[in-house]
């Protein structure tokens, strides 16, 4: 599964870049453009979010706006999917997580086992690292954990679906991915604490102020990733394919999500696949 090294590598990347290179897709937010009639086996509510039905997935979100935003970042999975492999992806779970929410992963630890389980994982990453590997990286950059995790976008298993208390069919995916509005709010943090790290002399508040205004580029790093899980998930799933073919189409779309937000391609060593 991805981890906190990806993450890194894009907000190392966005920080570097000049705030008006990060543009932000599409003109706006928006409603799901095609909404069907709710399944009658999928809750119309769960954890103060409605259901939105849409061609690509079943979205819990507070608003129709987030519900837009993550059927728009679906379309680009599905999209990758049946260019570069001509197949299609199923339909799965979105949960979109707003910053009232309680984080679905507590520590780094949590996140590991998230994007490892080995319900969801048929071929692990080739060079994968430690938690301790992951946080003393995180450590050196100056990036803090909690936000990192509570911004980030996770699989999720059919169990840990039911543990949330989502009762419904289970499907071929399920993913917990930031809001617009969770990923800002994370991109704040993170930016302050790596704006003083680069510049020690720097107080707290001339590091969040300076965040706030690239607040929309700090929150690229977690936004552009979100798709990641339901990729990876569904890469895991090809059946016919070697654990060489699978983790080589999880190098590419990496990389091809980095190239098409203008980020460099990471190294192997940061795709750890």
């Amino acid at each position: 599964m991805p981890d906190n090294r990806r993450e890194i590598f894009h907000l190392r990347s966005l920080l570097c870049l000049p705030a008006f290179l990060i543009l932000a897709a599409g003109c706006g937010p928006r409603p799901p453009s095609v909404l069907l009639d709710a399944p009658l086996d999928y809750p119309a509510d769960f954890g103060g979010r409605r259901l939105f039905h849409t061609p690509q997935g079943y979205i819990y979100a507070r608003s129709e706006l987030d519900a837009g935003e993550a059927d728009r970042w679906l379309i680009e999975v599905k999209d990758y999917i049946k260019r570069h492999f001509d197949r299609e992806m199923e339909k799965g779970v979105v949960v979109v997580m707003d910053p009232q929410d309680k984080p679905i992963a507590e520590s780094l630890e949590d996140q590991v086992i998230l994007e490892r389980d080995p319900a969801i994982v048929v071929t692990p990453p080739s060079r994968p690292k430690s938690v301790e590997e992951l946080r003393k990286k995180m450590r050196s950059e100056g990036i803090p954990e909690r936000p990192m995790i509570r911004g980030s976008s996770v699989p999720l298993t059919a169990r840990r679906l039911r543990d949330m208390g989502l009762d419904a069919p289970e499907c071929p995916w399920a993913v917990a991915a930031p809001s617009h509005a969770l990923a800002v709010e994370c991109g704040v943090e993170v930016g302050v604490a790596a704006f003083r790290k680069q510049r020690p002399d720097m107080s707290e508040e001339q590091a969040r102020r300076l965040a706030r205004s690239v607040s929309g580029s700090l929150a690229k790093a977690f936004e552009i990733a979100r798709g990641q899980p339901v990729f990876i998930v569904w890469a895991q799933r090809q059946s016919d394919w070697s654990d060489d073919q699978r983790r080589e189409a999880i190098r590419e779309h990496i990389r091809n999500t980095c190239s098409a937000n203008w980020l460099p391609a990471p190294s192997d060593e940061d795709l750890q696949w």
